[in-house]
């Protein structure tokens, strides 16, 4: 990512409410949105939101999809509706990673 992507600090910034989303339904694997506008944090069932994207961009991401399943990542979208903009990020969860040490933890899932 280039040093300019305004979402990356806003991402950080709410990494923990977006890595305990992300814990809170892991079994079912969910594509995250981070909405900017409403400063929203979403979790979506992958095969729902992957066909609500345009026919130019359906195949490819579901491609980064599954890639980003099988290696143990995560994948974000931000909506940023002022801008009209919605673009996707993947980010790898370290093994050992917040989520998991956290269900370890309380002893159940979140």
């Amino acid at each position: 990512m280039a040093d300019s992507d305004i979402y990356l600090p806003m991402l950080r910034t709410h990494w923990d409410a977006l890595t305990g989303m992300y814990a809170a339904f892991e079994d079912r694997a969910p594509i995250l949105e981070f909405d900017v506008v409403a400063a929203q944090i979403r979790a979506y069932p992958a095969g729902d939101y992957l066909e609500e994207l345009s026919s130019r961009t359906r195949e490819e991401t579901k491609k980064q999809y599954q890639k980003a399943v099988a290696e143990g990542s995560l994948m974000v979208f931000v909506r940023d509706e002022s801008k009209e903009i919605l673009r996707s990020y993947i980010f790898p969860l370290a093994k050992g990673s917040a989520t998991r040490s956290r269900r370890k933890e309380n002893g159940t899932r979140a």
